[in-house]
């Protein structure tokens, strides 16, 4: 994680890790649906973010791949589980209305907060490797 902008490595890779495999698995059960698709979301922005400089297109290395994973667990996380979910057997205990802009609302916060320092620290960092080529 470091590698591509995002410090410290470890605990940024530990919360991508859990908001991958995390909201995906709850995704795919139907589990927490606004939670689980506001997490994973917000993974594919922070991986959408890395991509950005090759433009959109994946096959150039761009962040089209990312951006459609994101924009469908946002989309799930909007519309909600449907009839085959552990949501609807539950009866939406972990699915109540107020939850989705909730959720998204604190994914978007903690996203552009991440994002933001990561975008600061590689402009630092590319402008530390210029004042070093003008050095020699």
């Amino acid at each position: 994680m470091e590698s591509v902008g995002y410090r410290p490595g470890r605990a940024s890779a530990t919360a991508a890790g859990l908001a991958e495999t995390g909201g995906g698995a709850l995704l795919a059960l139907g589990l927490a649906t606004p939670a689980a698709g506001a997490a994973a979301a917000g993974a594919m922005a922070g991986a959408a973010a890395v991509h950005l400089p090759n433009g959109f297109f994946a096959q150039e290395g761009g962040y089209e791949y990312a951006a459609s994973l994101g924009l469908a667990a946002a989309g799930l996380a909007v519309t909600g589980p449907g009839r085959l979910s552990l949501d609807h057997a539950l009866h939406h205990v972990a699915d109540r209305g107020w939850m989705v802009p909730a959720a998204l609302g604190v994914t978007a916060a903690v996203t552009t907060a991440v994002v933001g320092m990561r975008g600061r620290l590689v402009r630092r960092e590319r402008e530390g490797e210029q004042e070093a080529l003008f050095d020699e």
